[in-house]
């Protein structure tokens, strides 16, 4: 793997990311393992085995994971739609821009389902400016904090994201957005538990992922690495990170992890469910989430950069051309990716997981993914 130290070394030395973590196994047999550069550029903190990284979207894989513990339990089904746990999103509207600019909100012609939250086609925004429906967001969350008002819980939260416009009628296209926070929603509904006690009780604790969670505890703060603007100058993001439990637990991208516990998520995910005699998920049910679920139309709206060349299952990219994604990998290669630079993949095929924890903002998955990948898939035998 001396190619992949060399990948990883360089995106340091010529100062393009602060520092990293990786862990690369196959067969249940490290190929490699390790960090370089700083958690901390003040400081002078090295990166470690057991640094604490911000994973941002990577989170959305463990949510998948923990709500399809309960779709295994029949409490719901994909097609179910998603007001029958979150009655906030019955009756969903859609925010449409007109020609001339302004924007029309209308009754939708369907309700959201479970699995259009899983698929990233429900329309559910993140707030922002990419369209009509995500600014209204935008506003109306500026508006709460102008008031002093504090975001509450993850069930009412969810409730009231529910009853705010949608960017387009549900299914019609992809569009990543808030789907994923909405599923952590229903599991603490359908649970009876916060979602962080529930990850915590049905996989941190039973995968021995002990560095995982919502909140970092405050005698674990010195083990988190700092966010760095890779664009200006390596200053530091203005991030607070939480040390107590918060209110919301967002399932789309809260956790904070570390590479050896993220690694120990993948390699279940890889062995169909279970890790060292504990069963988290069937393995019919990981094939379900490992699988192309976009229809050719929601496929023409699938196309970032780093997506050229995959599907999307349950809330994890899907490998199936590797031609156009112009990598080197195998087709039915899946996983997800984090804001921040974080990266990982299960390959079946090849009977391999990878995971990649950075400090990015922006992630610029583009610049740094395919050549990690490349030197990754060239190293095997």
């Amino acid at each position: 793997m001396q190619l992949v130290q060399n990948t990883l070394d360089r995106f340091v030395s010529s100062g393009q990311i602060a520092g990293y973590a990786a862990r690369i196994m196959r067969s249940d047999e490290v190929l490699f393992e390790g960090h370089g550069g700083c958690a901390n550029l003040e400081k002078k903190v090295p990166m470690a085995d057991d640094t604490i990284f911000a994973i941002a979207s990577m989170s959305k894989v463990i949510t998948v994971a923990g709500i399809m513990q309960l779709y295994e339990q029949g409490l719901f089904k994909l097609w179910d739609p998603v007001s029958a746990y979150l009655p906030g999103f019955k009756h969903p509207s859609i925010a449409r821009e007109n020609a001339e600019g302004s924007v029309e909100v209308l009754p939708a012609k369907g309700e959201v389902t479970m699995r259009q939250l899983f698929t990233m086609t429900s329309g559910v925004p993140y707030a922002g400016k990419e369209n009509a429906a995500a600014r209204i967001r935008l506003e109306k969350e500026e508006e709460q904090m102008a008031r002093g008002v504090s975001r509450p819980q993850t069930v009412d939260y969810c409730n009231w994201v529910g009853q705010l416009p949608l960017a387009f009628e549900p299914g019609q296209q992809w569009m990543y957005g808030f789907s994923i926070d909405v599923l952590g929603a229903v599991i603490e509904v359908l649970s009876g538990q916060t979602l962080g006690d529930y990850l915590k009780e049905h996989i941190f604790d039973p995968l021995g992922m002990q560095d995982t969670g919502f909140y970092v505890p405050r005698e674990k703060l010195d083990r988190v690495a700092t966010i760095y603007h890779i664009h200006d100058s390596m200053k530091p993001a203005d991030r607070k990170v939480p040390t107590e439990k918060p209110l919301f637990e967002g399932g789309g991208g809260g956790l904070y992890s570390t590479v050896r516990d993220y690694s120990r998520f993948a390699q279940m995910l890889l062995h169909g469910g279970s890790l060292d005699g504990v069963r988290i998920l069937g393995r019919k049910t990981i094939d379900l989430i490992s699988t192309d679920h976009l229809t050719p139309a929601q496929q023409a709206t699938h196309n970032w950069d780093t997506q050229r060349g995959y599907g999307y299952g349950l809330g994890v990219r899907v490998m199936t051309n590797p031609e156009i994604a112009d990598i080197n990998g195998s087709v039915g290669e899946w996983g997800w990716d984090g804001a921040f630079g974080n990266w990982f993949c299960v390959d079946p095929k090849e009977n391999l997981t990878c995971v990649y924890l950075t400090t990015n903002l922006p992630g610029d998955h583009y610049r740094f993914i395919p050549k990690l990948m490349a030197s990754m898939y060239a190293s095997l035998d």
